[in-house]
């Protein structure tokens, strides 16, 4: 839940230097538990609208500017960024109260962060075309991808993926594996639907077709689907007598589901399609034959 941290972090780094506070990159990096590259990219990337000033690794707001950033600024930020759901109140936030608490409120647990040392320049890159409007072109898996109109950054359990529009197709490519990424000197129109086709997360995955798969959800662990769409693309078809679900979620890759069975198992059953059915049947005889031997 990489959106959660994020939001709590970059919130209490808005609030203390609205504070007049200095923030230094080290001891930051201790206090978040975060790489100070990242902290960096939260300064550079995410906090940039901001006038705050840098000297050395310390930073501060314009003395000029203090006390200005206040709540509605932080739940606009929030808005823009797409974590507006993660608290079920904005007024229960008080991140201004948050630095005089010795007991923060708030805590996140098992987040899943993707490592992101390796493509630091290609996500800066793909950042300023997506604020500029502006056509890139780049490599991905060994293929080059020209006039590719980058919307969004998306972060997806933990994974970056962009999401672009290329031949006319709204696609998404796992960030970590773009490369050479080129800005040219070209501008797009950002179409408002796609923008709320993003948003709403009905994207159609680089990776293949969609494939629909359906699933059977025992009475016991049925609360948690109706509650969260744990699959991608999840739906709802029919709640049976006995309190199961039928449940269908759009996959391109079979990877994108299989985890997740695995977890919820024995309780979901697979009913299509059968191919994905057999494949889980021999990881889970595999496993079992690995830890027999």
């Amino acid at each position: 839940m990489e959106h959660d941290t994020l939001a709590k972090r970059l919130g209490l780094i808005l609030t203390r230097l609205n504070t007049g506070e200095s923030l230094t990159l080290a001891s930051l990096a201790i206090e978040f538990n975060v790489t100070e590259r990242t902290l960096q990219r939260d300064f550079n990337e995410r906090l940039n609208y901001l006038p705050i000033k840098r000297k050395a690794s310390t930073y501060f707001m314009d003395p000029k500017y203090l006390g200005r950033q206040g709540y509605s600024d932080i739940k606009s930020m929030l808005d823009a960024l797409g974590l507006n759901k993660i608290f079920p109140s904005f007024d229960a936030l008080s991140f201004n109260r948050l630095e005089d608490s010795k007991v923060a409120p708030f805590l996140f647990r098992d987040m899943k962060i993707e490592d992101d040392s390796g493509y630091e320049e290609t996500f800066k890159s793909l950042t300023l075309a997506i604020q500029n409007n502006q056509i890139v072109r780049f490599l991905y898996k060994c293929q080059t991808y020209l006039e590719v109109q980058s919307y969004r950054l998306v972060n997806d359990r933990g994974w970056w993926h962009l999401a672009a529009i290329h031949n006319g197709t709204l696609k998404s490519f796992k960030v970590p594996n773009i490369s050479k990424v080129y800005i040219a000197n070209q501008h797009f129109k950002r179409l408002k639907k796609v923008n709320e086709q993003i948003s709403d997360g009905s994207m159609i995955w680089l990776t293949g077709p969609p494939i629909e798969v359906v699933l059977r959800i025992d009475s016991t662990i049925a609360s948690h689907f109706k509650e969260t769409d744990i699959f991608r693309e999840q739906h709802i078809l029919k709640i049976l007598g006995d309190g199961s679900l039928l449940a269908t979620s759009s996959i391109t890759d079979q990877k994108q589901i299989i985890p997740i069975l695995k977890y919820w198992l024995p309780d979901i059953e697979v009913l299509w399609p059968t191919a994905l059915k057999q494949t889980l049947m021999y990881d889970l005889q595999h496993s079992i034959d690995r830890m027999s031997i």
